[in-house]
């Protein structure tokens, strides 16, 4: 049972994002985030933009216990970033700490 007082605001709701919804923040690029840490807290796959098919959406926060309005998006087309991802998503083990690197055009995480 919710014990949070009702101010009248949705967010006092505490409804969950729709599994294929879109995650309701800004969006940032894989440029700015490189050689920075990060959580990851969940992703989108096969999303199709104007740059291309099978995109991934990656939700990410400064802090794990950051509400998702705080968090923060980024598309990436890296093989590498979608094959980690998708397999922590199998595993059902998000949220991830993570530090994006990038040599040259090819970005990655450790």
């Amino acid at each position: 049972m919710n014990t949070k007082e009702d101010d009248g605001s949705l967010s006092c709701l505490d409804i969950k994002r729709e599994e294929n919804g879109y995650f309701n923040c800004p969006v940032t690029n894989q440029q700015k985030l490189v050689n920075t840490s990060f959580w990851i807290s969940d992703i989108q796959e096969h999303i199709k933009t104007k740059q291309g098919d099978d995109r991934m959406l990656v939700l990410i926060k400064e802090n794990i216990s950051d509400k998702e309005s705080e968090s923060k998006k980024f598309f990436t087309n890296s093989h590498s970033i979608k094959y980690i991802l998708s397999e922590v998503k199998k595993m059902n083990k998000f949220p991830r700490k993570a530090t994006l690197r990038a040599c040259g055009n090819r970005y990655f995480l450790e």
